[in-house]
C-alpha cells in the first residue's frame, strides 16, 4: 500500500480505528521529491539544529541572562521546524507520527522509521547470547584467579 492510497478525510465506521503505523512504508521509502524551497529550507534548519546540538553539547557555565537568550533561541527554532515540517506533511498527506527526512543535496524526501536498516532482528533469534554471556563471564573470573 502507498503512503497516498488512504485517504484521511474518508469516514471511518463508529467504533473502527485506525493505525497510522499500519501503513508505514519500510525505511528508505522516497515518498516524493521536495521542492526547492523545501531543500532550502530544509538545510537551514538542519544546519541550526546541528549548531544548537553543539552547544548543547559543550560543558560550559551559563549566566542566567545567556541561558534565557538560548531558550529563547531553542524556541524559536522549535517553532520554526514545527511550522516546516508540518507544511511538508500536510503536502505529502502522511501521518506525523511518521518520520521523514529531505535529503538536502538531492531532494527525496524518505522515510527513516529510527531503525538500523542493515540489522535483521530475524538473525539475531537464532543465536542464544545469554549462553555466550554465560561463557564469558566464566572465562573473565578464572582469568582472575
Amino acid at each position: 500500500m502507498r503512503h497516498d492510497d488512504y485517504e484521511f478525510d474518508e469516514e471511518v465506521e463508529e467504533g473502527e480505528l485506525f493505525n497510522v503505523y499500519d501503513i508505514l512504508p519500510p525505511d528508505g521509502t522516497i515518498l516524493e521529491m521536495a521542492t526547492a524551497e523545501e531543500m532550502v529550507r530544509a538545510a537551514e534548519l538542519e544546519a541550526t539544529h546541528n549548531a544548537l546540538e553543539r552547544i548543547q553539547d559543550s560543558n560550559f557555565q551559563l549566566s542566567g541572562i545567556t541561558f534565557k537568550e538560548l531558550l529563547a533561541e531553542f524556541e524559536r527554532y522549535e517553532q520554526e521546524s514545527m511550522e516546516f515540517w508540518t507544511g511538508v506533511y500536510s503536502r505529502l498527506r502522511i501521518p506525523w507520527a511518521w518520520t521523514i527526512r529531505i535529503d538536502v543535496a538531492n531532494g527525496p524526501i524518505h522515510v527513516v522509521n529510527d531503525r538500523d536498516i542493515f540489522i535483521d532482528e530475524a538473525d539475531f533469534e537464532e543465536y542464544d547470547f545469554e549462553e555466550y554471556a554465560d561463557d564469558d563471564y566464566e572465562d573473565e573470573n578464572t582469568d582472575n584467579q
